[in-house]
């Protein structure tokens, strides 16, 4: 839906003067959200392992809890993106903050909704997942033009 209406630039959108190996790693991303999030769920899977040892569940658990969150969630983009597209409605703001606050509810309910504090180490987790993977798409891309340089 995204790309047949051309909207996913709004969403992840990337240019670059020079063409680099992490610039082309961050085009293809833009054009993959689907693989880019099981990319990005291992990192924030490692994060939620870090952050709520204690649980019980093992990295593959809470992959699989990742897969089902960041699904629903893509779908959720989709329907913002179809009713964005359909209507010449703004949706970018809403989806983008829907975008953060849905896993981050999932995922503290999955472990305890009734702690608060579930809620905000989620979120962290979340996040630090998130940058994590993009810090280590340019630092890759970076090394390899170095190595490719030299």
């Amino acid at each position: 839906v995204n790309q047949y209406f051309h909207i996913e630039e709004q969403y992840v959108q990337y240019n670059e003067t020079e063409v680099t190996t992490a610039g082309s790693i961050l085009k293809w991303i833009q054009e993959n959200y689907g693989y880019t999030n099981i990319f990005i769920g291992v990192f924030i899977a490692f994060f939620i392992k870090l952050f709520f040892r204690k649980s019980g569940h093992n990295f593959y658990e809470i992959l699989i809890l990742l897969c089902f969150v960041m699904g629903i969630g893509m779908l959720l983009l989709t329907l913002f993106v179809l009713i964005q597209a359909l209507t010449q409605t703004d949706l970018f703001k809403i989806s983008g903050i829907l975008f953060i606050v849905y896993p981050t509810f999932a995922i503290a309910d999955f472990f305890d909704k009734r702690k608060v504090k579930n809620y905000l180490k989620s979120f962290m987790a979340y996040m630090l997942g998130m940058v994590t993977f993009f810090a280590s798409v340019i630092i890759l891309g970076n090394l390899i033009d170095l190595i490719i340089k030299y």
